[in-house]
């Protein structure tokens, strides 16, 4: 499914969800800090090796939130199909098809912004009880197929249980969504900023394939969260935009409902 058009941004009006999503970030931040060299380490060479590849093959898509949404809820079942090709590693699915796969995520019930949290499966690891939060991370997957954090526990979880297999399927969903966000602008400005439904996806892009090395600050600047870091091999610059405006929509929705 291919759309096309302008990139559509709702205005933001209300404080209160601009004040919870800021705790979440403040938390993810802190949290993302803390793991940072704990999970660096654990990072497979493969996954690696593969981003300065994907960072210099990109191609740019057109982010259309207004069609993707009219998308999701007149064809559900096509969406649902995607899903499951991408479940299954469908060669044939494009870069288009990935980015409606992850952003049309955010317009799908199980969508819950940047609020999910999954401490149940750092303590199980702590605990170095590693089948358990491996089938503890499928089954949030089940839920949310989309979250980098998610796919990046499978194949760290995956590669210590020996599951060679399903390592490289967890990879190559990682490497392609993740192609899907760098394809969504350069990230230099407000105006080319990186999409990101969800927060945490920021730390992935940041970490896991620009390999920054000590982030700063962020801030939110209208609709982008600017990220502040030293430096990076694989990106030009010391600065980041990401684009939050669909997790910043959805928390105003969700104060609306609960007037």
């Amino acid at each position: 499914m291919e759309y096309s058009g302008t990139p559509f941004f709702m205005p933001i009006c209300l404080e209160c969800p601009y004040k919870i999503l800021s705790f979440v970030k403040a938390t993810v931040f802190q949290n993302q800090l803390h793991k940072h060299n704990t999970m660096k380490k654990a990072l497979l060479p493969i996954l690696l090796f593969l981003f300065p590849i994907c960072l210099f093959s990109q191609e740019n898509i057109d982010v259309d939130y207004s069609n993707i949404k009219e998308y999701i809820q007149k064809q559900p079942g096509g969406y649902a199909q995607l899903t499951e090709r991408f479940e299954i590693n469908d060669s044939l699915l494009t870069l288009n098809d990935y980015a409606l796969i992850y952003y049309g995520y955010s317009f799908t019930s199980k969508y819950k912004g940047s609020m999910d949290i999954w401490q149940d499966v750092d303590s199980l690891m702590e605990e170095k009880r590693m089948e358990e939060a491996y089938e503890q991370v499928k089954e949030y997957r089940k839920a949310n197929p989309v979250s980098l954090k998610l796919l990046i526990y499978a194949v760290n979880l995956a590669s210590e249980l020996q599951k060679e297999e399903e390592v490289q399927s967890y990879v190559n969903k990682y490497v392609k969504l993740s192609s899907a966000i760098l394809s969504s602008g350069d990230g230099t400005s407000e105006e080319t900023a990186f999409k990101v439904i969800c927060v945490n996806d920021e730390y992935q892009i940041l970490y896991n394939v620009f390999d920054v090395q000590n982030l700063k600050q962020q801030s939110l600047v209208n609709n982008c969260d600017l990220m502040e870091f030293e430096s990076s091999p694989y990106y030009q610059g010391t600065q980041i935009y990401f684009d939050i405006s669909r997790s910043l929509d959805f928390m105003e929705e969700l104060f609306n409902r609960k007037k």
